[in-house]
C-alpha cells in the first residue's frame, strides 16, 4: 500500500511539474479598472472578431479576440456597441514566462444581441476616447470609437 502511495505521489508531483514547465497559462479576472463599464462603438471596417488559437486554462470554445489590422473594407455594416464588462489577465507560467507575465484583454458585451461565444479586445489605444457622443438609437453615451 506505502509503494502504491508513493508511486501516486511521485506520478502526481511529475505531472505537476511538467504542466508547470510547459508554461501553460491560465485566465483570471482581475481588479476593474476605469475603462471597464465604458461603452465602445467598433465600426466594421477596424477590424474583426478572431477565434483564439492559442490556449490556456480557463479558455472556453469560441473565445474569440479583436483584430485590428489589416482594415478591412468599411461596407454596409452598421458599427456595434459594446460595453467592456470586465477585466481579465492570461498569466503566464514556467516556460511561457520568456515572453513575458502576461498581458490583460477586457471581454465585451454586445447592447443588442447575447453572444455564444466570448469576446475579447486587447487595448483601446486605437480607440477614440469620446465626450460628448450618443447613440441616437438608445441615446446611450459612447466613450470611444474604433474606426
Amino acid at each position: 500500500m506505502l509503494q502504491k502511495l508513493l508511486l501516486l505521489s511521485f506520478i502526481l508531483g511529475l505531472s505537476y511539474c511538467t504542466l508547470w514547465v510547459g508554461g501553460y497559462s491560465h485566465l483570471e479576472q482581475i481588479e476593474d479598472d476605469e475603462h471597464v463599464g465604458k461603452t465602445l462603438l467598433i465600426y466594421h471596417k477596424a477590424g474583426e472578431f478572431m477565434p483564439s488559437k492559442s490556449w490556456y486554462f480557463g479558455k472556453r470554445l469560441g473565445d474569440s479576440y479583436f483584430s485590428f489590422s489589416p482594415p478591412y473594407p468599411g461596407g454596409d455594416a452598421p458599427p456595434i456597441l459594446y460595453r467592456l464588462a470586465a477585466k481579465y489577465r492570461i498569466v503566464n507560467h514556467g516556460g511561457s514566462l520568456l515572453s513575458g507575465s502576461g498581458y490583460d484583454k477586457y471581454l465585451l458585451e454586445s447592447f443588442k444581441e447575447k453572444a455564444n461565444k466570448r469576446l475579447f479586445l486587447s487595448s483601446l489605444f486605437l480607440c477614440k476616447e469620446q465626450t460628448d457622443l450618443f447613440d441616437p438609437e438608445t441615446n446611450i453615451k459612447i466613450d470611444f470609437v474604433c474606426d
